[in-house]
């Protein structure tokens, strides 16, 4: 059930109308029925899936009482290890089981050795990482006393699957968003609204952007021996907008569906291409997923007396992990050691470079030299990596590379589609202008006569019954 399609506004509607229908006083209520509404909505994919996240779920809760009401640290540990290493045991099996067996045969057929091996036939739950990644932090931040253990099953299993969440994300804590859904909530018809903005915005972005920008993704990245330099160069511009408008449309939209429920959830892109350098650009992309690291990995393992070189250790090793928590393949491996080496230079030449590039704080109605050349930069960047990103294996990404320097010519690019660019010009411009606010179209319009305002809102919609493609593409994220 995509959030771009009728089935789901049909489903959305239901349940906002039931939902808003049952007096504020029985919260409870509520919760069961966006809990059975998330585990409706997460078996659309494959219902077989469903037990398996029940069983995440009830582990976890589990761990998490047993750790708050264990009578010595070892039995805290011991509870805190076994959801780990099961999570992670589960984690490890769906997504990397047949990655680790074929690089396997790999390297004993480089040593010499003629190895038949047949991988598993294994379907990937669609968002294992993200209610992975959800439980975890619930159980790790009952460990070092940051949050008290709930005793409410229907509280937690929901924290853990709040379908716009559930798929892909943002990756929340417990302290977030556990205490929102216990809270009573009344009928905010401003907040209903607001939420109705985002989600267009997030719609606009995936229908008319990302959408229009795959099936030219395609063809370029398919076939790179055959495409011309430019065209190459073009398809990586073209890829790096589409899974940016893609994930962050995504987001856009199950934060808005989420606030016409009354929920705030964590916000999870920061307009990024108007970032001052690439360390700033990776911290406004996947702001969640990052978030979760920093909490649970860095902080622990950095001190304030600790040195430099062991904080840009750590650096490296978060993006490698994060490398491999996108998926099975060396490419994600090489995107997060790349993307770890743009931003410790980043880090390094951040000082010398603030009189170049000016800070993105300055509220210019117009982007001055400095804040085109960090976004030239950063686009530039973004977009080596992710030739490597989207492209499913190392030899794929070489012949790529060797395109681009091989048969580089001053030329027009293949399938270049002007109207596309018109639209992406559009998408950044809009964003330019929101991008202070808690989303894009919070205060877009909000001082315009509602004739001008509502006008603006009309052109969004036209252009996306103009633009709309006829095939729907899932999101690119929900494959992790």
């Amino acid at each position: 059930m995509l959030f771009n399609s009728i089935h789901f506004l049909v489903f959305f509607l239901v349940i906002f109308m039931i939902y808003w229908s049952i007096p504020k006083e029985n919260g409870r209520c509520r919760n069961v029925l966006l809990l059975f509404a998330s585990y409706y909505f997460y078996a659309q994919w494959d219902w077989r899936f469903c037990f398996l996240l029940l069983f995440s779920t009830v582990l976890d809760f589990v761990s998490g009482l047993l750790i708050a009401n264990a009578s010595s640290k070892v039995r805290k540990k011991w509870w805190l290890w076994t959801s780990i290493c099961v999570n992670v045991g589960f984690l490890m099996y769906f997504k990397y089981v047949n990655f680790f067996i074929d690089s396997f045969v790999d390297l004993l057929t480089t040593l010499g050795f003629q190895v038949h091996v047949n991988t598993l036939n294994i379907v990937l739950p669609i968002g294992i990482s993200f209610y992975t990644f959800h439980g975890l932090s619930y159980v790790l931040d009952v460990y070092f006393g940051k949050f008290k253990a709930t005793g409410d099953f229907v509280n937690y299993a929901l924290f853990v699957c709040f379908f716009p969440m559930l798929l892909a994300g943002p990756i929340e804590r417990a302290p977030h968003l556990l205490p929102q859904i216990t809270s009573t909530h009344a009928f905010n018809y401003h907040k209903v609204v607001d939420g109705m903005r985002q989600f267009l915005w997030g719609l606009f972005k995936k229908v008319i952007i990302a959408d229009n920008c795959a099936p030219l993704v395609n063809r370029i990245f398919d076939m790179p021996e055959q495409q011309s330099g430019m065209t190459l160069i073009y398809g990586a511009f073209l890829f790096t907008f589409q899974v940016y408008t893609d994930f962050s449309g995504y987001s856009d939209m199950a934060l808005g569906t989420a606030r016409m429920l009354g929920i705030e959830l964590m916000k999870n892109f920061a307009t990024p291409f108007f970032a001052k350098d690439l360390a700033e650009f990776v911290g406004r992309w996947h702001i969640s997923l990052s978030t979760w690291f920093k909490y649970y990995i860095y902080k622990p393992a950095i001190k304030a007396n600790s040195s430099t070189a062991r904080k840009y250790f750590f650096v490296f090793l978060i993006f490698l992990i994060s490398g491999f928590w996108h998926g099975a393949r060396w490419t994600y491996i090489f995107v997060g050691l790349i993307a770890a080496c743009f931003v410790i230079l980043a880090l390094l030449i951040r000082g010398s470079a603030k009189k170049i590039m000016a800070r993105s704080e300055r509220k210019n109605f117009i982007p001055s030299i400095g804040n085109l050349v960090a976004i030239g930069l950063n686009l530039t960047a973004a977009s080596v990596l992710s030739i490597l990103f989207r492209n499913e294996n190392l030899y794929k990404t070489g012949l790529y590379f060797h395109g681009i320097f091989t048969r580089l010519h001053v030329q027009w690019p293949s399938y270049f589609s002007l109207p596309l660019a018109f639209l992406i010009f559009f998408m950044l411009t809009i964003e330019w202008f929101g991008r202070y606010d808690r989303h894009i179209l919070e205060k877009i319009g909000m001082g315009w006569p509602n004739s001008l305002r509502w006008g603006f809102y009309l052109i969004l919609l036209l252009l996306m019954a103009l633009f709309m493609p006829q095939e729907q593409e899932e999101f690119i994220y929900f494959q992790f």
